[in-house]
């Protein structure tokens, strides 16, 4: 009996890497390899500020291109590109749309489609990477990428 659980174990392990693997590399292959910079599986999304109602939780997968972030989710087929020319700011933060997060996260406050500042909150594995990745391929002589800290009082 021991055996087969832990055979049923092991097996559903390399069942749920090999699905990871996949999705992945299924996304990536949307992109020049050459264009990927960063990427992070296990990111949880909260949505947007413009959006409806409360916070979302999306998980997903997060890849800083040259050209801007992407984010892909695993189950909602929810997608969201910002690119690098579009962010103004960076605040790292514990809540969104008012409302408090699980952990600290990254909010990206960049200018949408209508022309107006919107704002998306991340929760992702090693913020530090993330934000000097940012900063590095986004910024230029004539724009900076500010970074601050917003928490709830």
């Amino acid at each position: 009996m021991y055996y087969f659980l832990a055979s049923a174990f092991i097996f559903a392990v390399f069942f749920f890497m090999w699905f990871l693997q996949r999705d992945m590399k299924k996304v990536r292959k949307k992109f020049n390899e050459k264009d990927i910079v960063i990427a992070s599986y296990g990111v949880r999304f909260y949505g947007l500020a413009s959006e409806p109602g409360g916070l979302l939780n999306s998980g997903g997968q997060m890849i800083l291109l040259k050209s801007g972030l992407y984010y892909k989710g695993r189950f909602d087929k929810r997608e969201l590109f910002i690119s690098k020319g579009d962010l103004l700011s960076i605040a790292v933060t514990d809540f969104h749309k008012g409302e408090p997060t699980i952990g600290k996260c990254l909010a990206f406050y960049f200018t949408n489609k209508d022309g107006k500042i919107d704002r998306a909150a991340f929760e992702l594995p090693y913020p530090k990477q993330w934000v000097d990745a940012i900063k590095f391929y986004s910024e230029s002589e004539n724009k900076k990428i500010p970074i601050r800290e917003e928490y709830i009082e």
